[in-house]
């Protein structure tokens, strides 16, 4: 009876510590934008419209984890992304679109398992002085990354100023081991002011065909400011990219389809580069410019049918608080040659924001 009430009291005691060492916390950002943007259509008409924000999107989430001891402890993270202006889940209408993960932390590194971040995406995330941004605009440089994938079991270690990550993406196909599967690495060096990686990633379809994308970029900080530079490379057999940069006013099936070709025989080739400054001008108020140009072969799948598109961003964002920014920002995009498809009318396009954005 005595060792009965002992046992009770142990167990009792441990869970009692085991719950003392748990965390979960609710978390997200609310960001909303007033945006014009003109040439938006086919008859060059301007668009205003209200719209989810100019560089973060609107999510929120849950995360938590638990000590297990010797620094090892359990995490997990499921995190949906939103419209503010319409209520609509993004991601295809999925209730964790953006990550939902779980897996184990400690000395060693950490390792997740479920739906997550590509390694292209989280490289540039730490290289691209907008952090990637949140309109087409401003984000098509890293359309290549896929942002993010299904069924990954991925790894990250960081070694003093070193940061690796690799993860792989399961097709579950019956009898085919290839399709759908994804796989990635990054690597990424910080010493003093400096920082410098790479990356690669490769993506294949239901087909089986390979979208490829690697790159390397550096940025340094001097003061106040901080300066990025990057190089994006990308091979892709399965014409994903062009379908998402010339949208839906192009997609087959609509009055004006875009004519594609082979994407298999002649996979788009896009090498950009970019260059970017972020200056901290006061405590409240930081101020980034940034320029992405690009040279694309076989556009839309068609042999030799090249172009160019440059984009220039520049961004001012005021901190009213630790909590809450509000942000000006202005694009301008132009394409020549067979990217002009990835506009629905001329072949340059502006737009101008102001939005406010609050982190909870």
């Amino acid at each position: 009876m005595k060792r009965s009430a002992l046992t009770l009291a142990i167990g009792t005691l441990l869970a009692g510590s085991a719950y003392a060492q748990s965390s979960v916390t609710l978390y997200g950002i609310v960001d909303q934008s007033l945006r014009y943007t003109n040439n938006s259509n086919a008859n060059n008409d301007s668009l205003y419209q209200l719209t989810n924000g100019a560089i973060t999107n609107s999510r929120w989430g849950i995360k938590g984890s638990e000590a297990l001891g010797n620094n090892l402890k359990a995490i997990f993270q499921l995190e949906n992304g939103f419209d503010p202006d319409t209520g609509r889940a993004n991601q295809g209408g999925r209730l964790f679109g953006r990550q939902a993960y779980v897996g184990l932390s400690g000395d060693f590194g950490t390792v997740k398992l479920g739906r997550q971040y590509t390694e292209g995406f989280t490289f540039f995330g730490d290289f691209d002085p907008l952090t990637i941004g949140n309109y087409t605009a401003n984000a098509w440089p890293f359309f290549l990354t896929n942002f993010r994938n299904d069924n990954v079991v991925s790894y990250d270690g960081k070694f003093g100023g070193l940061n690796v990550g690799g993860s792989y993406g399961f097709g579950e196909k019956a009898g085919s081991f290839t399709s759908s599967q994804y796989y990635g690495f990054r690597a990424a060096y910080t010493v003093g002011p400096f920082g410098f990686g790479g990356v690669y990633q490769l993506t294949r379809d239901t087909a089986g065909n390979k979208q490829q994308m690697w790159g390397a970029a550096g940025k340094y900080s001097i003061g106040p400011a901080k300066i990025f530079l990057g190089y994006i490379g990308g091979l892709d057999r399965t014409g994903s990219v062009d379908a998402s940069l010339n949208g839906d006013a192009l997609a087959a099936g609509t009055a004006n389809p875009v004519p594609t070709g082979n994407f298999a025989a002649n996979p788009r080739k896009d090498i950009t580069g970019y260059l970017g400054l972020t200056y901290q001008v006061t405590p409240a108020l930081a101020m980034t410019g940034v320029f992405y140009g690009d040279h694309v072969q076989n556009t839309n799948g068609v042999s030799n049918n090249q172009g160019n598109r440059y984009t220039g961003v520049l961004l001012a964002e005021y901190s009213l608080s630790k909590r809450t920014q509000v942000y000006g920002t202005v694009d301008y995009n132009k394409l020549t040659g067979g990217t002009r498809t990835e506009l629905p009318g001329k072949n340059n396009q502006t737009g101008v924001a102001a939005g406010i954005r609050h982190i909870f």
